[in-house]
């Protein structure tokens, strides 16, 4: 009888009472023992126990949980478990939230590894990372997403860094880790975060990054009066700032500034009326053609001449002319065509103006051309070619018939001039313009043979 009591208190003491995550007893009954077996898994080392009564011996049956599953698999089904886990929202009944304290005693205790919390973030399952609480496994979880091209999982391990970390080491992290700064910084451009964006990047010492970023908020602006205030700020900033932006960026920002003042300045004006809040200095340069009324002569002093536009915008020659072509052409103005392409010579000005072109003359000719430019123009422009074989087959293209006519003169083919001359409309000018090529090519041909007779 009394060994039956011994074997009864045996069992009911509290040190051998079973301990159940869903039982409903209040969890300050347990001891504190047993929160101790828990650590490095020892709560499955209390199988020795069971085993006790078993033949362990090889070739006997072994019930042991540890021959039929390693611990380091038990630990992964236990953070499987863990992971799973859905928070309680309010108002859930004492039970849940009694049975949602016990579960987050068991995520304190045995914390998911980093590597199978990126697995999850990167399925795009709801994870806690509260339980990441050192910075050695915080940076541990932030590397093995890295790693794995995590994307957005890594914005929102990045943000959890932030909020858990002071300003020091989340900086230190994001200076050692180039990707994941990269990552962070689209975040805040996307966010619309420009002032946190730009202090990163100065931080990092990437001034001019920092600084584009800037003009680029500025030209954003809807407000015309906001536009050019920002430029204003910008332009002060890194007028003597010295850190390290380059004068082209300088010369973007001062070109910038002008072209807005310009714009508010004309507004009521014509160049004004023919401008959005918007325009780009193609569009403004294309405007100041328009009313452009001297195309003989390069006005430098008036702010709106085309020639000083260019040279306040920077811009090129090419898109200079380019643009000045596409306007004149379609204004049906080309006597000023002309102008345009005349430049005095640097090395000396006293010589006359000469015929100057800073993009391929054969875009010019192509784009006349379809503007539906008389032939005559086409002409003009195609006596500037120097390689007869080209200017051929670009006459040809664009059916300049006079123009077809002095290239087979510069490759003195008579006998293709003869058959051209057939198909050319009776006493046209076209026609006559062609009798003569042929007979200026026969006398000059006459006159050679004659002088080498003589020899």
């Amino acid at each position: 009888m009394e060994s039956q009591l011994e074997t009864d208190n045996f069992w009911n003491r509290s040190s051998r009472a079973a301990f159940s995550f869903d039982d409903d007893d209040d969890i300050d009954a347990v001891g504190a023992s047993d929160f101790t077996k828990w650590d490095n898994n020892a709560i499955f080392n209390d199988d020795t126990i069971s085993e006790a009564s078993f033949d362990n011996s090889v070739g006997s049956l072994n019930l042991s949980i540890k021959s039929i599953i390693t611990d380091e698999a038990l630990k992964l089904v236990l953070q499987e478990q863990t992971l799973d886990d859905c928070v309680v929202c309010k108002g859930v009944t004492p039970e849940e939230e009694l049975r949602l304290l016990r579960r987050q005693i068991q995520n304190t205790l045995y914390s998911p590894s980093p590597e199978a919390t990126a697995v999850k973030l990167l399925q795009g399952k709801t994870v806690s990372l509260e339980v990441f609480k050192s910075l050695h496994e915080k940076q541990q979880l932030l590397d093995t997403l890295l790693q794995n091209g995590g994307g957005d999982a890594v914005i929102g391990v990045l943000l959890f860094l932030k909020r858990t970390l002071n300003a020091n080491q989340f900086h230190s992290i994001l200076q050692r880790r180039p990707k994941a700064l990269e990552h962070y910084l689209s975040y805040l451009r996307q966010a619309g975060e420009l002032n946190s964006c730009l202090d990163l990047l100065q931080r990092f010492g990437r001034s001019q990054e920092a600084a584009l970023l800037q003009f680029q908020a500025a030209m954003s602006c809807n407000e015309l009066v906001i536009r050019k205030q920002q430029l204003q700020r910008l332009v002060d900033a890194y007028a003597n700032a010295g850190v390290g932006i380059i004068p082209l960026h300088e010369q973007i920002f001062h070109a910038a500034l002008k072209l807005q003042l310009l714009v508010e300045r004309e507004r009521g004006s014509g160049l004004g009326k023919q401008l959005s809040d918007h325009a780009t200095p193609v569009e403004v340069l294309y405007a100041c053609c328009q009313i452009n009324n001297n195309w003989k002569e390069q006005d430098m002093l008036k702010l709106i001449s085309p020639q000083r536009f260019s040279a306040d915008q920077q811009i090129s020659a090419a898109q200079y002319e380019w643009t000045a072509l596409n306007e004149r052409a379609r204004a049906q103005a080309y006597a000023d065509l002309e102008a345009i392409f005349e430049r005095v010579p640097t090395w000396n000005p006293i010589k006359s103006k000469q015929f100057h072109i800073s993009f391929d003359l054969a875009l010019a000719v192509q784009r006349l051309y379809e503007l539906k430019a008389p032939p005559t123009v086409l002409q003009m422009f195609l006596s500037k070619m120097n390689n007869n074989s080209d200017k051929l087959r670009l006459a040809q293209r664009v059916k300049c018939t006079k123009a077809i006519i002095d290239a087979m003169v510069g490759l003195k083919q008579v006998q293709e001039l003869q058959i051209l001359k057939d198909t050319l409309a009776e006493r046209s000018d076209d026609q006559f313009y062609c009798e003569n090529a042929i007979k200026g090519l026969q006398t000059k041909r006459w006159t050679t043979d004659n002088i080498k007779l003589k020899l």
